[in-house]
């Protein structure tokens, strides 16, 4: 049969048929196969499975790969290579990179995709959907929160205000800048308060010959015993908050222990007031006239003339013992030279000399206020270095030493460090006392002196009164009590050990040990440290000059704002002038929220409405089948 110009027809089983028809149906029928496997595709539980498989690689990655970092610390800790390939594919910043977004976003499709091949337009269908759309929101609200999400820092200091913060960004090459963002709002800060818990204390013991501690309980009237030792304690009171007083008195008018009380005056006003003790803290430097102040007391008469017409300087030594050998011996302050200790088999090198240890100047710019010596002993043992201190001479008690039965102290350094002014009051058990003006080493005058007259020197605008003499010198000790509150604490032990009881008030703020009287035994009343319980910052939000909300935030207690959370994250731990605020904003949250929503009614529907209402329908059933028959 021939076609008409135009048309193609052909005949099949008797039927002619338009061969250009034919053509389209094939073409709408492989683009429906096409779009059922794109279907099918989506629809798949295989590619769940694959998809929930690279995320979690992609979390154990994120893991082991440390996050945030710069390109230079990935290179220092992987190479070169494999740093550019973490930079390249963004193993850097897993969570965040748009790869780890896309396996969010395809899991999300499949489970859409899932959802409604497997949906039955009924009822009791609803449980099944709202799991399905639970998991849904989840995953969207967590691609919203990794590409639309910010999350920075700033510093705010009280009374300022801030309409910005700061956050971290990883650039293409790998390397961390910090961007400023702007805040549709103003965050002032008008107070932070730093909240302590009440501090705890304890009673430290130390047994040196067995150089052991032990932690005592601080509880009044128990006996505790130091085990394996001849020593136990008693606190037979407590103090919350303490205070030492002390008070001058005399005990006698017999010279044991001769003092006088000194105001020292500038041109405009009082410089220096105290006590000075012969026997004891003779001296007061004053830095700032380079000037000393010595009292002598001076036995003889010889030795008062020549303290008083003489430029006399103390040399400075170290004594060295070794009780057990009966040798005791002084040396001089020679640096790197070496003395024999007697006919032991011990010698001794001095290494250096500060007048204020711990001070980093030179010798010759250093005050007076802790001179120590550095030496090496060396003996059948070894090499052993120590340091001696003039003002604590028992220091080495306190620290275990390799050569025990050694002793050292030092003495005269600070005397024999002469400032470049000394005003000397010498006095003597007859009635004899001066005041002695050297200036440069050199005696400019020389004047007897009495209580309650004021005196002055030449070329120079200081004057000086000494107001007390004490012959026999004591200091009065009171503890009191400051208050009910938790302050200076204090408790009163009594330590009974082989030589008897002894009995002493320990304060909390002391920095050093007390000692038994066998110098084997010793205890410390110290404070563990205060704990933060808060730190708490006052913030308002202000806009268009006006304030629009007030809150003291504290950490996991944030101020939430138009879609921001301002969280306490750091503070200022030297002055407390500023409050350290992390920013976050979080779009994704409300999604999230919304989905663990519908997975709670899901579930109840899953567990409970749908076993009801299938009984209730099964009930309908038979009921309906009882009347039929």
């Amino acid at each position: 049969m021939e076609s008409s110009k135009g048309k193609s027809t052909r005949v099949k089983n008797g039927t002619i048929v338009d061969e250009k028809k034919i053509g389209v149906n094939k073409s709408e029928e492989k683009k429906r196969k096409d779009t059922n496997k794109v279907w099918d595709f989506f629809c798949s539980v295989k590619l769940a499975v694959i998809i929930i498989l690279l995320m979690a690689v992609a979390c154990v990655l994120g893991t082991f790969i440390v996050q945030g970092r710069s390109f230079e610390e990935y290179t220092a800790r992987y190479g070169y290579g494999l740093a550019t390939v973490v930079r390249i594919t963004q193993l850097n910043n897993v969570f965040y990179s748009h790869w780890f977004s896309l396996l969010l976003v395809m899991l999300c499709a499949n489970l859409i995709c899932c959802t409604i091949r497997r949906w039955r337009n009924t009822f009791l269908q609803t449980g099944f959907v709202l799991t399905h759309l639970s998991l849904i929101l989840i995953l969207l609200g967590g691609v919203i929160k990794f590409q639309m999400g910010v999350k920075g820092g700033v510093n705010v200091y009280i009374g300022k205000s801030v309409d910005y913060f700061l956050t971290q960004k990883i650039d293409s090459m790998g390397r961390t800048d910090y961007i400023k963002k702007p805040l549709p709002f103003t965050i002032a800060l008008d107070n932070f308060i730093l909240e302590k818990n009440e501090p705890k204390f304890q009673l430290t013991t130390y047994v040196k010959d067995k150089d052991k501690q032990k932690i005592l309980e601080v509880k009044v009237g128990k006996r505790q015993r130091i085990p394996g030792s001849e020593y136990n304690v008693v606190i037979n009171d407590y103090v919350p908050d303490a205070e030492l007083r002390q008070e001058p008195v005399n005990e006698s008018d017999r010279p044991d222990n001769p003092a006088v009380f000194i105001k020292l005056l500038g041109s405009e006003r009082a410089l220096a007031e105290g006590w000075l003790l012969a026997h004891a803290n003779n001296y007061h430097d004053e830095k700032k006239q380079d000037l000393r102040l010595e009292y002598i007391w001076l036995p003889s008469k010889q030795e008062f003339d020549n303290a008083v017409t003489t430029v006399q300087n103390v040399d400075a030594k170290i004594t060295a013992s070794v009780p057990d050998l009966g040798i005791l011996q002084d040396y001089s302050l020679e640096l790197n030279k070496t003395f024999k200790l007697g006919a032991s088999e011990y010698s001794l090198r001095i290494l250096e000399y500060v007048l204020n240890y711990g001070d980093k100047r030179p010798v010759s710019e250093q005050p007076a206020n802790n001179p120590a010596v550095h030496v090496e002993i060396e003996g059948p043992d070894g090499l052993e270095k120590r340091w001696i201190f003039e003002s604590f001479p028992d220091w080495d008690k306190m620290h275990p030493l390799k050569y025990e039965n050694i002793k050292i102290s030092c003495s005269g350094i600070a005397k024999a460090h002469m400032t470049r002014n000394v005003i000397r009051v010498c006095q003597a058990p007859d009635g004899n006392q001066k005041l002695v003006y050297i200036k440069d080493k050199q005696i400019l005058e020389t004047m007897p002196w009495e209580l309650n007259k004021q005196y002055s020197f030449a070329n120079n605008d200081l004057q000086l009164i000494i107001t007390r003499y004490f012959p026999s010198f004591n200091i009065k000790q009171d503890v009191v009590k400051k208050s009910d509150q938790v302050g200076t604490p204090a408790i009163h032990v009594r330590i009974n050990g082989p030589r008897g009881k002894k009995e002493e008030w320990l304060f909390a703020n002391s920095k050093y040990a007390t000692w038994y009287k066998d110098n084997n035994f010793a205890v410390l009343y110290e404070s563990t440290g205060e704990s933060i319980k808060h730190y708490v910052s006052d913030l308002r939000i202000v806009k268009n000059n006006q304030t629009i909300i007030e809150k003291s935030i504290k950490v996991n207690d944030p101020l939430k704002y138009d879609g921001y959370a301002i969280y306490q994250s750091s503070y200022d731990p030297e002055k407390l002038s500023y409050s350290g605020l992390q920013i976050v904003k979080d779009p994704g949250i409300p999604v999230a929220y919304a989905g663990f929503a519908a997975l709670c009614v899901g579930v109840v529907f899953i567990f409970y409405v749908k076993p009801f209402l299938r009984k209730k329908l099964k009930k309908e059933n038979e009921v309906a089948e009882n009347e039929y028959s």
